[in-house]
């Protein structure tokens, strides 16, 4: 059995597989993100809110907008640090993983922001959803 996975070499992105079954390497799961040493709270919340919007997949763009609109203003440091790593993923391995279509890895399960994510998602279907207006979260935790 074999696990894809996207991946950036040398500035190029590049798909892959991993081998899950009987495989010595672990299947990798998202990109490696860019470590943005001295980045400060609130910088990286207007960076993960921009990136939360502009996905590619309106699908995808939906539910990370409206769960940054109600969420990245309370989220801590160390979980907003896990949702940049959740964002390195594929749009629709995101949407699928949230709304419950396909299972999530273990390393994305064990991510207390995406347990927080996939309760949003649930709830998502409630309402009339649209893209929230673009304001800055606030920033209630450091």
């Amino acid at each position: 059995m074999y696990k894809r996975f996207f991946k950036a070499q040398n500035g190029i992105a590049k798909w892959g597989f991993s081998r899950l079954l009987g495989s010595s390497t672990e299947p990798q799961v998202g990109l490696q993100r860019k470590q943005r040493e001295g980045e400060d709270t609130p910088t990286m919340r207007r960076r993960l809110q921009y990136q939360m919007r502009k996905r590619g997949i309106l699908e995808t763009d939906l539910l990370l907008s409206t769960f940054a609109a109600e969420h990245l203003g309370q989220l801590s440091r160390g979980e907003m640090q896990e949702l940049d790593s959740l964002l390195s993923n594929i749009d629709w391995d995101i949407f699928y993983w949230a709304t419950g279509k396909t299972r999530p890895p273990p390393q994305v399960c064990s991510m207390a922001v995406f347990q927080k994510l996939r309760e949003h998602a649930r709830r998502r279907g409630e309402s009339i959803t649209r893209m929230p207006d673009l304001d800055t979260p606030s920033t209630s935790k450091g």
